[in-house]
């Protein structure tokens, strides 16, 4: 059930049809597009705005040097992703959780303060053990411990990271889980351990929500984004766990 049935009321209705999102463009799509890419922080937005049930229009951008004029008037650093309400634009995927928690859901995304950082340090390591190309890294025990924590956290508090409903948080993460479950599989030959069932349910129920879905992109299209972020070969390790 998407939280846009619980906020109906306290939507404005006024602002229904002035919102835009700049996302990154799949590639070779060009600038403006509309080809989604995969970017996980352009996602977090798609899905507030899909739960919170608000009707926006999506323009995807070309990454690179050569944004279009208008864009980078409006957005001078070029970072994605970007709302747009009216007037006013709004850039980071933080920033634009809590314009849209402000403006529009009245407070309900919102994370409780005692599960803020819940799950935080997952994305980071991920990146930081794709980047150093080294099946062997630290960073692979250091992704692990997280996930374990991360499971421990849901069995004592789940479903969700604060509870019965989903929060920002879990639009946040699970973008970027997707990433490093992707991605790892393919590059490192990592799984994520099966044993931690809490996780790969939360993984299950968030990825088939209907926001999800509908806001996803394909596999392939993650594993060639992080091979030209990071100038990956086709595969580093070979060797299954």
């Amino acid at each position: 059930m998407q939280l846009s049935s619980a906020l109906a009321t306290s939507i404005q209705l006024s602002h229904f049809s002035d919102l835009e999102v700049f996302g990154k463009a799949a590639p070779g799509t060009g600038s403006p597009s509309k080809e989604r890419g995969d970017c996980p922080f352009t996602q977090r937005v798609f899905l507030e705005l899909e739960e919170l049930g608000l009707p926006y229009t999506a323009t995807y951008i070309q990454e690179g040097p050569n944004k279009p004029h208008w864009f980078m008037v409006k957005n001078p650093s070029g970072l994605m992703p970007v709302l747009r309400d009216g007037e006013t634009w709004i850039q980071d995927s933080d920033k634009i959780a809590e314009y849209l928690d402000k403006h529009y859901a009245g407070n309900t995304l919102k994370i409780p303060v005692e599960f803020r950082d819940v799950g935080d340090k997952i994305f980071p390591i991920f990146t930081k053990w794709l980047q150093s190309k080294d099946p062997g890294s630290p960073c692979r025990d250091e992704f692990v411990e997280e996930l374990v924590g991360f499971d421990r956290h849901l069995q004592n508090h789940g479903p969700y990271i604060a509870g019965e409903r989903p929060t920002d948080s879990d639009f946040a993460l699970a973008p970027k889980l997707r990433h490093a479950r992707v991605a790892l599989a393919h590059f490192m030959d990592f799984r994520f351990p099966q044993e931690l069932g809490a996780v790969q349910s939360y993984m299950n129920r968030m990825e088939s929500r209907e926001s999800f879905e509908k806001t996803n992109y394909p596999d392939e299209m993650i594993i060639q984004g992080w091979r030209t972020k990071f100038k990956l070969p086709e595969k580093i390790a070979n060797v299954p766990n």
